[in-house]
């Protein structure tokens, strides 16, 4: 299929401001050759969202082969389903998918002439929408329309459209967070009738669509999805026990609302950091006692949730980075870094010094976050930034300092160990340096290579 060309560049320098200059050309190069070339899928729903294009995929009616003839340096990444990356761009030819037996890849696809053939197998009508050069929509499921409304609707039969691929459940709480809309009934139906199915997806995908579900705009409206079609004791079995927690007289909410609305408070896009403030309480319903006040009580919940945590994002196959990061942050979570007045400067530099995996801000984001997902709050905005300010410039007045926080920023050490006193390498070694830290940081003054050396004696005299 060809379509007429009109007066060379003018199209392109519309194209360019639509979407990428990278994008623009290999429209444009496709349709030089004689080709058909649409931008399809979330570029287009983000375009006419009002929202920067991140990843802009192309579909034509080119060959693979005609592909790599266009675009020497294509690189073919899915033959199968005659798929190339030109540049930051994938091209993919029109196609039409066979049955899904394993609820992911289609078993077969099958090459098509037309742009609403391709469109008929995809998963949200938001996302089955196309763009040509020209600005021409082609939109034969309503996608416009349901964008307009904000409506997150299956293309097609709900319960098929589920059963291709069950991560399609995960992906409409998500774009219902990206558009800030609702799940169209008949789609929200069969999701919560066909959660089950979920089982059949690979941990690491959920991880990666429960990633992309935290980033997006939303998240609050996303995550409680989640909860409202059964999906989030697939997901997060652990945090599922939360729903319906009553908490005490500090919070107006259950510790699942309290979650969802500190998560939807940080600001800073950081998937660890976000992860550690949705799981920040999730030892509170094992923990959960009524005291003889009749007051809910959370006690060493903290220290609970570092393995109930760590459990929850091992079952999701995190990284060990991320795991430790989140088991951290769960940890230190109660501390009162917020706020600072109350605390001294020895204890700041203990907490610095304990943080190995998380950055001291970062903990302060997460208390802030805190803070601001208490719908019974004791602060005003005004008050929590002030606090945070202060907070701020302890710790900017510890790092300007260069206080020794670790074992290796001490003016010894672990050989000055053993010489002074004539050990081996071993646990003494450690338990010895870990003692000096533990003086320096109550008093910085004490790194110094005399001093430390005098301590390590002074140990060595009363062990014997």
């Amino acid at each position: 299929m060809s379509v007429p060309r009109p007066a060379a560049g003018v199209l392109f320098r519309e194209c360019t401001m639509r979407y990428s200059p990278e994008a623009a050309a290999v429209v444009d190069a496709l349709y030089r050759a004689g080709f058909a070339a649409f931008f399809v899928g979330g570029c287009v729903r983000d375009r006419l969202f009002g929202l920067p294009c991140a990843d802009i995929d192309v579909a034509t009616n080119a060959s693979l082969s005609a592909i790599s003839s266009v675009f020497p340096g294509a690189r073919i990444v899915g033959e199968a389903f005659s798929v190339a990356l030109v540049g930051p761009v994938e091209v993919a030819t029109f196609r039409r998918d066979g049955p899904y037996s394993d609820f992911r890849h289609p078993d077969f696809v099958e090459l098509v002439s037309t742009i609403e053939e391709d469109l008929a197998r995809r998963d949200f009508t938001i996302n089955a929408m196309a763009e040509d050069r020209d600005g021409r929509l082609v939109d034969p499921h309503g996608g416009q329309a349901d964008l307009k409304a904000r409506l997150v609707r299956f293309v097609g039969d709900p319960d098929a459209r589920l059963r291709e691929d069950p991560i399609r459940a995960l992906r409409s709480c998500r774009f219902a967070g990206h558009i800030g809309g609702t799940i169209e009934p008949a789609t929200a139906a069969a999701i919560a009738a066909g959660c089950s199915l979920l089982g059949h997806v690979p941990r690491e995908r959920i991880q990666l669509e429960l990633n992309k579900l935290l980033l997006v705009a939303d998240r609050a409206r996303a995550l409680d999805y989640l909860r409202q079609l059964g999906l989030l004791p697939l997901i997060l079995p652990r945090l599922a026990r939360s729903i319906g927690v009553s908490q005490n007289f500090h919070h107006a909410e259950d510790c699942w609302d309290h979650a969802v609305a500190s998560v939807q408070a940080v600001k800073k896009r950081n998937i660890n950091l976000r992860l550690s403030v949705l799981l920040h309480d999730i030892a509170k319903p094992a923990t959960h006692a009524r005291g003889p006040d009749g007051a809910d009580h959370f006690y060493r919940h903290d220290l609970e949730g570092v393995d109930t945590a760590g459990d929850e994002l091992h079952d999701l196959r995190y990284s060990t980075d991320t795991i430790a990061y989140v088991k951290e942050a769960v940890r230190h979570h109660m501390t009162k870094l917020m706020f600072a007045p109350e605390m001294k400067d020895a204890t700041i530099r203990r907490l610095m010094s304990a943080l190995q995996h998380m950055p001291v801000r970062d903990l302060l984001r997460l208390q802030v976050a805190d803070l601001r997902g208490n719908a019974r709050q004791p602060f005003t905005g005004a008050e929590i930034r002030a606090h945070l300010r202060h907070a701020l410039r302890r710790i900017r007045t510890i790092e300007r300092a260069a206080h020794a926080l670790h074992i290796t920023d001490l003016a010894i050490s672990g050989g000055d160990v053993m010489r002074t006193l004539g050990i081996p390498a071993g646990p003494a070694v450690g338990a010895a340096l870990r003692h000096c830290l533990d003086q320096v940081l109550l008093n910085p003054a004490l790194n110094d290579r005399d001093r430390l050396l005098d301590l390590v004696r002074a140990l060595g005299t009363t062990a014997t």
